[in-house]
This record gives C-alpha cells, sequence and structure tokens, in this order.
C-alpha cells in the first residue's frame, strides 16, 4: 500500500491554512522577494466586490519549465531549505514549508501564472482552476494543467499571477490593511547598508510607491524623533542578555546586563522607540496626531530573516501583555503597545523558533516563552528606567505646566527688565548735556539677579507641583489594589480552618489506609500541601494584621522589637523554606518610634524583606541572612535592615529611593512579587514625613554586603 493524496487537499491548504487574505498577499511578496525581483506591482480590478481580479506581477528571476515542475507543482518542497539564499542579492529567503503559493487559492478561483528568465525567447503559460478541478473524490495526481509556451522580449524575466474570480471584496479598509501589511512586512527603516546588501524593494500597489506611501506617512521625520527615548535588546550566542536604553531628551544613557539566561531563543536583536504622549516631549507633531499614530502603527513586531512574522504587533495582538497589564494597573508606568514603535530580529540562528504551517506566528514553545519573556523584560526595565528619570529631572525651563497666577512674577521681572535695556538704547544716541537722561531706580543688574533667581523658584515649584500630581495618581491606584488586597487577606484568613480541619481529616483517613506504601506517599503530600497553605496563611494574616491597622487612624508609639519579631514570625515558614536566618538587635529592648502608624513599620520592613530576598536569591552558594537593629542616636531612631545579597551597585545607590526604578527585571514569587520600583520611595516618604531619611550606608556590618538605614526623629 501506499498513501494517496485527495485533490480536495490543494483547497484545504489555500483556504484554510491561509487564514487572512492581507495575509497569502503578504506570502506572494515574499516569494518575489525571494526571486531577486527588485519590484512588486499589485493591480486590483473591480475588487469592492467578489469576483473581481488581482494581478501580482515581479521582475524577479522566473522559472524555466524544469523549476516550474520540480518547484512550483511539488508540495512541500526543500528549495528554499536546500538553497537558502537567493542567487543574484544573497537574500535570506522566507519561505520554507514548499506550501505558500497556496495563498493564491485562498485569494481567487482561477490562477494564470506566467513566468520568463532572461535570455530566453519564449516564457510559459499555466493555468489553473481551483474549485473545478481540485474536487473531492479526485486523485491529486490525475489532476493534469496543460503549459502554454509564449514569446517575449529577450531581456525579459520575472512572474506574474493573474488571479481571477476574488473570493472576497477589497473595501478601502482591506488595502489600508494591505499597505500596512506591505509597510511593515521588512523592518520600515532599514539601514541603507542592508538595502545595498540585499538590493533594494519596492511594492506598487495600484500604481502607488510603498516609498511614497511611507513618505506620505510621515512616520520617520515627525513621529520617530517625537520618541522620549530609544530602547535596545539583545541575546548573544551563550544566552547572555543586555539591555539599554538612551534619552537624549533626559540626558539618561543606562546599559543593564541580565542575571536570567535564554539558552533556547538563540541570538535576538530588539530595537523600539519609546513613546509619553504629552506635550513637553512632542516636538514637530501634534500630541493629538502623536497619539493616533501611536495607536495605529505602534507596537513591537518581530522579523524572521528581515521578513514580518505576523500577528506580532498588530493592534488586536497583545504577545507582551503590555496592553493587558496596563489595563489592570499591574504596569503603573505608561507601557502600552501603542507607547512602543518597534521590532525584535530572528534569524536561522534561532532553529528551535518554528513557524506554524498558516504562517500567523510561531509555535508556542519554550524557545518562544524565552523570546517573548526577553523582549517584555527589555522594555519594561527601560520604562521602568524612563519613569525613575523623569521624576528626578530638573531643567530651565519645563514645558507642560498650567500657569497658577493670571502672568508670573518672572515675567513681570522681564518686563521691567526689557524695559529697563530699551531705555538705555533709547538714549544712547542723545546729547548728555540735553539733561533728558535720568539714572534708573532699579540698577539693571539687580534686575537680571532677581530675574533669575525668581525662575530657578518658579521652575522648582512646577517640578513639585508635577511630582504631587504623580505622587497623587500612585495613591490613588494604591488606594484602589488596598481594597482588593484587603478582601484577599479577609478571605484567605477565613478559609484557613476550612483547610486545616479538611487536612486533618486526611490525616486521619491515610492512617487508616493498611498499604503502608500508599500511606506514606499520601502523608508526603499531606505535608507538602500543609507546607503551601502555611506560606499562604502566613501572607493572609499578614495582610489581615496590616489592613486592621490601616484602617485606624490613630498614631501610637511602636514598640520596635516586638513589632520586628511579629513581622518575621508572620513570614516564618516562607524564611524557613529558604533557608534564611534572620538577627533581631534592639538596644533598649523597650525602644520605641515616635507616634506613627503601626502599619508604616509593617510597610517598612515588608518592602526591604523583599529587596533582600531577591537580592540574596542573585547569590548562589551562600547562607542567606538578613539582620533587623534599632538604636536611638543623636535625637533620631535609627532603623537598619543589612542583607548578605549581591549589593546594591554605587551608580545606582542615589537613585534606589526614586519613584519606579527598580533593579529587578525578573519576576518574583508570591511573596517578593514583581520590581514596580515603588517600595523604596514609600519607604523614604515615610521616613520624609516623620523628620527624617532613608539612605543607603557605605559600610555594612561583618558578614553582610548592604546596609540601609531609615531614621525618625524623636520627639521629646
Amino acid at each position: 500500500m501506499r498513501f494517496t493524496v485527495d485533490a480536495q487537499h490543494i483547497n484545504r491548504l489555500g483556504l484554510e491554512l491561509v487564514g487572512k487574505q492581507e495575509t497569502a498577499l503578504s506570502e506572494l511578496v515574499k516569494n518575489a522577494y525571494d526571486a531577486d525581483a527588485k519590484e512588486v506591482s499589485i493591480q486590483f480590478l473591480d475588487f469592492d466586490q467578489p469576483g473581481g481580479q488581482l494581478i501580482i506581477s515581479d521582475d524577479g528571476l522566473g522559472m524555466d519549465i524544469e523549476t516550474i515542475r520540480k518547484s512550483w507543482m511539488r508540495l512541500s518542497t526543500n528549495d528554499k531549505g536546500d538553497n537558502p539564499l537567493s542567487k543574484i542579492y544573497g537574500r535570506r529567503r522566507a519561505g520554507k514549508k514548499g506550501i505558500g503559493r497556496f495563498a493564491v487559492q485562498r485569494l481567487g478561483k482561477s490562477l494564470t501564472l506566467e513566468t520568463s528568465q532572461s535570455g530566453k525567447v519564449q516564457g510559459h503559460r499555466v493555468l489553473f482552476h481551483w474549485d473545478e478541478d481540485f474536487r473531492a473524490g479526485v486523485n491529486l495526481s490525475q489532476v493534469w494543467h496543460e503549459v502554454e509556451v509564449f514569446d517575449k522580449d529577450l531581456n525579459q524575466s520575472g512572474t506574474t499571477l493573474k488571479i481571477y474570480d476574488l473570493r472576497d471584496r477589497w473595501t478601502e479598509t482591506a488595502i489600508s490593511r494591505v499597505w500596512k501589511s506591505v509597510l511593515f512586512l521588512q523592518p520600515p527603516f532599514q539601514h541603507k547598508a542592508n538595502e545595498r546588501v540585499s538590493g533594494d524593494f519596492n511594492v506598487l500597489i495600484n500604481g502607488v510607491s510603498s516609498r511614497q506611501h511611507r513618505i506620505n506617512l510621515n512616520i520617520e521625520e515627525s513621529f520617530l524623533t517625537s520618541a522620549i527615548a530609544k530602547i535596545y535588546g539583545t541575546i548573544d550566542q551563550n544566552g547572555n542578555a543586555t539591555f539599554r536604553v538612551v534619552s537624549e531628551k533626559l540626558g539618561i544613557d543606562e546599559t543593564h546586563h541580565s542575571e536570567n539566561k535564554y539558552l533556547l531563543v538563540g541570538p535576538v536583536e530588539l530595537e523600539t522607540s519609546y513613546f509619553i504622549y504629552l506635550s513637553q516631549y512632542m516636538s514637530g507633531i501634534s500630541v493629538k496626531m502623536a497619539h493616533e499614530m501611536g495607536h495605529k502603527y505602534g507596537g513591537i513586531r518581530v522579523y524572521r530573516n528581515g521578513f514580518r512574522v505576523l500577528p506580532y504587533g498588530e493592534p488586536y495582538d497583545d504577545w507582551l501583555t503590555l496592553s493587558y497589564d496596563s489595563a489592570r494597573r499591574n504596569l503603573l508606568v505608561p507601557a502600552n503597545n501603542f507607547n512602543f514603535f518597534g521590532h525584535v530580529e530572528v534569524g536561522e540562528d534561532n532553529p528551535l523558533l518554528e513557524e506554524t504551517s498558516s504562517r500567523e506566528g510561531f509555535v508556542e514553545n519554550e524557545a518562544f516563552e524565552d523570546l517573548r519573556v526577553f523582549s517584555r523584560r527589555c522594555v519594561e526595565w527601560a520604562a521602568l528606567r524612563i519613569a525613575s528619570s523623569r521624576k528626578r529631572k530638573e531643567t530651565a525651563s519645563q514645558q507642560g505646566f498650567e500657569p497658577r497666577y493670571t502672568r508670573r512674577p518672572s515675567e513681570v521681572i522681564l518686563e521691567m527688565l526689557e524695559s529697563e535695556r530699551g531705555g538705555k538704547r533709547s538714549v544712547e544716541g542723545q546729547d548728555e548735556s540735553s539733561g533728558d537722561i535720568k539714572e534708573s531706580a532699579v540698577p539693571e543688574t539687580f534686575l537680571e539677579d532677581l530675574y533669575k533667581r525668581q525662575k530657578d523658584f518658579e521652575n522648582q515649584v512646577d517640578e513639585k507641583l508635577e511630582t504631587s500630581i504623580e505622587y497623587e495618581n500612585m495613591l490613588r491606584i494604591l488606594a484602589s489594589l488596598g481594597i482588593s488586597i484587603s478582601l484577599f487577606g479577609h478571605e484567605i484568613k477565613s478559609a484557613t480552618n476550612a483547610v486545616d480541619n479538611s487536612l486533618a481529616i486526611a490525616e486521619l483517613d491515610a492512617e487508616l489506609l493498611s498499604d503502608e506504601l500508599e500511606r506514606g506517599q499520601i502523608e508526603k503530600d499531606i505535608l507538602s500541601l500543609k507546607s503551601a497553605t502555611d506560606r499562604m496563611f502566613d501572607l493572609g494574616s499578614y495582610v489581615e494584621s496590616l489592613v486592621s491597622k490601616t484602617r485606624s487612624r490613630q498614631l501610637t508609639e511602636v514598640h520596635i522589637d516586638a513589632a520586628v519579631r511579629r513581622f518575621f514570625a508572620q513570614f516564618q515558614s516562607y524564611l524557613q523554606k529558604r533557608h534564611i536566618e534572620f538577627d533581631v538587635d534592639v538596644v533598649p529592648l523597650d525602644l520605641r518610634t515616635p507616634q506613627m502608624h503601626a502599619s508604616e513599620i509593617d510597610s517598612i520592613l515588608f518592602n526591604f524583606l523583599t529587596n533582600s530576598v531577591k537580592a540574596m536569591e542573585k547569590c548562589r552558594g551562600i547562607i542567606p541572612r538578613i539582620k533587623v537593629q534599632a538604636r536611638e542616636i543623636s535625637g533620631f531612631i535609627v532603623l537598619s535592615f543589612e542583607d548578605n545579597g549581591a549589593g546594591i551597585d554605587p551608580k545606582v545607590g542615589a537613585r534606589i529611593f526614586d519613584a519606579f526604578f527598580t533593579t529587578t527585571e525578573a519576576d518574583g514569587d508570591s511573596i517578593s512579587g514583581i520590581g514596580t520600583g515603588l517600595g523604596l520611595k514609600i519607604v523614604s516618604d515615610i521616613a520624609s514625613a516623620y523628620g527624617g531619611e532613608a539612605r543607603v550606608c557605605s559600610h555594612a556590618s561583618s558578614g553582610y554586603c548592604t546596609r540601609i538605614e531609615v531614621t525618625f526623629k524623636k520627639l521629646s
């Protein structure tokens, strides 16, 4: 016996394998690119209703009769796999599965293929009637197609596909989608060096050039120059990832070497522009127009061998879950899909990234997950860096603020200064003997100094106002999250007794089992379940305790030793699982804070704990240790937190208390969570509210790497 193929299989390959009409059209443009074409013409005739005509012609190498027979007419051929580079320009050929040609079947009911090669006086024509010839019950090998020969110019070459009886109507919206698909089929702004290597490639749709269409869109000149920053990310051959963010507008250029390895995905390059749609960051384009272009063209697309892999970067596709997390406020900084315009480039050195047969994305295996996680962490890290830098920005003039006065004092002073200068100029040509020149009551130098001082003061007020507004927004977000957390803590605490009772019953049932092996396995499972629920209950109890204290607005002196020991007791199972040793050293034992909310001490300890856990997880082969110390020094209560983790880079030590600044780009566990850059900012604000500060100390105790202190003013 041998396998046979029903002729209807061709229809399945076309209609069912290629989902969207613009995807099918993109596949045919790719085929022209693979054939070393410099130009592809796409012409729609009577396209506004089904039954129209589509003509796709290119000036590529064309095919001879043997190529038609062995490549075009053979299913799933590996010709492009055996010959990955094109003959003339050495282009990396896009197709490999040998089924892309059936995109024409997706588009229309019949096809006329005309193809010819340079140096030959004849070309070849083949007719295909998809719906008539490829019927169910007919053996595919019994469907024959006659080849016609036609005369042509000796120097003419290329392939023309005449697709008749179109299956779908092509509306103006559909044509617009085709333009977008064509414009982003390759990275829209390739380097000139790449064009010289692969040869220029142009697409015309109904006579309009993709070059001209791209210029008309004016993306590069107006839109991209309005980006607040450029973000770069790479994975090298050894799986090492590097992130970089550059912003001339904010004066930052930072690089981060990820502690995570990406061994499955292979070499990757990411480049994207980052946009914040505020007037102070936009130049040469209105905020409204930029925002509209961001929604229309924004996103991070994926390219393989220079050609787009759909649907990544489409408005409906949230492959990095940026829209999801932004909508749910898991991301508190501007980091939606429309805030980015860029691409990720992969190639032949990424063999585990396998495209689906439908050409709609990659197979979602572990290599793809590596690609997704790397891309998300890169752009999120950069967005947090930008957010942190914006909070610290100090400039001579700051745009984007509404004036608090009808006229600012600096404007009045400047007017007086200009008037004084104008008065001097008007009398410079007069004769001093006329006696009309009077000495000004206010010296010009005094007005200049006064203007400078007033302007600086107003800039500082504006900066504080912007920070205050953003901080209020952050507090509103945290307040809404607090309601959900309160419900979570209450439900967890309520479930504690029920789960404990169920586990106790399960233990009794296990004791009645006669099979020792089965009994031992069940007891082991129950022990593991107990350990997991204990950690969950620890967190639930902590949240419930924290929320119950927050409900009271009464300020009280907090007994530090008791508060610290109670805090660590709540996380005892969590610390034991990670073998973390902790030491509490409070002298004197009855040392108390100034009057404050008890939950604020818990907040400080919790933020320090989560940061320490992440730092210690970066250091392998150590016994993780934490030390909390409290003293009264020179009228201040000094609470210090030490760990033996990876330490803090001196370059960023001064910035760790800034809002949205984080050194963590990896997902945390149920306790340590994901770094948002808000925890230490909250710690710093609590200390400031009680007359103190938060600071990183240059020296830690013996055996520890990092020491952070929080001080409170001791009220007499």
